[in-house]
């Protein structure tokens, strides 16, 4: 049917009318404020502790989450301190508060500045070797986050000291993957696992089983270990007992 004079002019308001009662129903995408950040699809805790720079039990804490594992696409979580906010830069789209240009900047608290990337090395006597095999592959900072040491398929992991159990997944080619919160802002990672026997929230000791050493994909079986702090890894000889 061909549309003229009145009946084309009314089909054109009817259809602005649908566009705009379409746009005014449709859900708002959510916005992320100063030290805020929205939750991507895939995303997982860790991944945005590491972004941030922050420990899982932070973020979980300053969030309220009771189950770290069951994070929703949109959802906005707090990334920095509570009071911390006004030191993060403001998302695009808020404006910024009009200040008198005699206005004095406010100083932040001695506790939100910023720790340094990494402390200085020091051995920790509370912590030990997550396997007695060799190293086979050392920490360099870029292509190798970690160290890989030696073993055979069912040979233990240990865990390096007292903790929480802060991730246990599955990524491929990675195998099982066991990440211990330390505190203080550290963290250690074991990856290329099988037989996986703690559970996230659990809490470990030092020399507690975590897992088995597997081999992901049919490569080699080895354990690749890494240590973070404040989500950036460090050498683990530098940290672990002399061998």
């Amino acid at each position: 049917m061909v549309l003229t004079g009145r009946n084309w002019r009314a089909g054109v308001v009817l259809a602005a009318a649908l566009m705009v009662a379409a746009c005014s129903t449709s859900p708002k995408a959510p916005v992320a404020g100063p030290g805020e950040y929205v939750v991507q699809p895939g995303d997982t805790l860790y991944r945005i502790a590491s972004k941030y720079g922050r420990s899982l039990g932070d973020i979980a804490r300053w969030n309220n989450l009771q189950d770290p594992d069951k994070l929703e696409a949109g959802q906005v979580l707090r990334v920095v301190p509570p009071g911390g906010a006004a030191s993060a830069e403001p998302s695009p789209g808020r404006e910024r508060p009009e200040r008198s240009e005699r206005a004095e900047r406010p100083r932040p608290p001695r506790d939100l500045a910023p720790e340094p990337a990494a402390p200085p090395a020091s051995r920790r006597s509370d912590w030990a070797w997550p396997a007695p095999g060799q190293v086979v592959t050392g920490f360099n900072g870029t292509s190798s986050k970690g160290i890989d040491i030696a073993g055979s398929p069912g040979d233990p992991v240990a865990s390096i000291g007292a903790g929480k159990v802060a991730v246990t997944e599955t990524l491929r080619g990675y195998g099982s993957v066991v990440m211990v919160d330390h505190g203080g802002s550290y963290m250690s990672v074991y990856t290329n696992l099988r037989a996986v026997q703690v559970k996230q929230g659990q809490q470990v000791k030092q020399g507690q089983k975590l897992a088995e050493i597997g081999s992901a994909d049919g490569a080699r079986a080895r354990l690749h270990f890494e240590i973070r702090y404040r989500g950036n890894a460090v050498d683990p000889r530098r940290y672990l007992p002399a061998k």
